[in-house]
């Protein structure tokens, strides 16, 4: 079937992005933010497309080592039509509770879906939220600002998380690894032990040992009160089952 966009030649197309069960038009805008991306020296790092991040599927998922100042290492870029009907709240919260920041992208014809979106976001962060626009047509592509884990009050607070299957320890108490944090200065693994949900810390020596998880001195609340302020940073996504 032959192509019905109109594409502006300013924009290039990623040809290694396959279109999958979506629009031509859904697919088309992904594959051009993609090539900006991929093609700024700026952003270095893995750029992939439809991969997850919980137990969502990302339109595009960057976690990159290096990036301009205004832009995370860790992100997700969601494109949306007119035809999509998805729960953005939900979808950015679980996002940011497994470390992604969010850029929401809606195509020119989704001005309806962008204001509903731009209301409900907004009850949600302690500024107004400043989402991505694309054209095609026109050869306009904005990301508009990330939505970041420190300007949104998430109604229920607790971190991501994937269970930590340990061979040898009590099946009766269930472990989980919420990811990395910068913690004083130093990078640690955080890991809580449910249902008590204590907090323990596996401090990193260097890039390949840790030392064994000892107990926080700050409990659950007071952890994410410090991650709310920025005391405490996030450094990397939840780790999927090993």
């Amino acid at each position: 079937m032959p192509s019905t966009l109109t594409v502006h030649p300013a924009i290039t197309l990623d040809s290694s992005i396959q279109q999958q069960n979506e629009s031509e038009q859904h697919w088309a805008v992904k594959s051009a933010i993609c090539d900006r991306l991929r093609s700024d020296p700026d952003y270095t790092g893995t750029i992939e497309t439809e991969k997850k991040t919980s137990d969502l599927i990302a339109d595009i998922r960057c976690q990159l080592t290096e990036s301009p100042a205004d832009v995370p290492q860790q992100f997700v870029v969601e494109v949306e039509t007119s035809a999509s009907n998805k729960d953005r709240l939900r979808a950015t919260i679980d996002h940011l509770k497994f470390g992604f920041e969010v850029y929401w992208v809606f195509v020119a014809d989704a001005l309806t879906a962008r204001r509903k979106t731009e209301s409900i976001l907004s009850d949600h962060m302690n500024s107004q939220p400043s989402l991505g626009v694309a054209s095609l047509s026109d050869g306009e592509i904005s990301l508009g600002a990330p939505i970041r884990w420190g300007e949104f009050d998430i109604p229920s607070r607790w971190l991501g998380h994937h269970e930590l299957y340990v061979p040898t320890y009590d099946r009766g108490v269930d472990c989980f690894n919420h990811g990395d944090f910068t913690i004083d200065g130093e990078r640690t693994t955080i890991y809580r032990e449910h249902p008590r949900g204590r907090l323990y810390g596996s401090r990193y020596l260097d890039e390949k040992q840790q030392t064994l998880p000892e107990p926080l001195q700050q409990s659950p609340r007071e952890f994410l009160d410090r991650l709310q302020t920025g005391d405490i940073e996030r450094v990397s996504p939840v780790r999927g089952p090993p």
